[in-house]
């Protein structure tokens, strides 16, 4: 967070495990308690260092940007199996 407010090493890597984690509101209100910014700077500075974090380390990103359509098409796929499933038994 190299245009961010100064934080720990350890504050730093707790905000950037949020982010790996896939809870970047918790990185945002973190961030908001640790520096004191309002929500806007806060959002604005953690969308840059996930960015950032992303292209440096995809790897340790545990949950995925399109992993919430993924379960989506899958739900939407069984719930079509099981319609067809039933207007066949008919």
């Amino acid at each position: 967070m190299s245009t961010g407010p100064e934080l720990t090493p350890e504050q730093r890597e707790s905000i950037a495990n949020a982010l790996y984690a896939g809870q970047k509101i918790a990185a945002i209100k973190q961030l908001c308690e640790l520096s004191g910014l309002g929500l806007k700077e806060s959002k604005e500075i953690i969308d840059r260092l996930e960015a950032d974090l992303r292209r440096a380390h995809p790897e340790k990103f545990t949950v995925t940007r399109s992993s919430g359509l993924g379960c989506l098409m899958v739900l939407a796929l069984l719930g079509g199996a099981v319609l067809l499933f039933i207007l066949l038994r008919r």
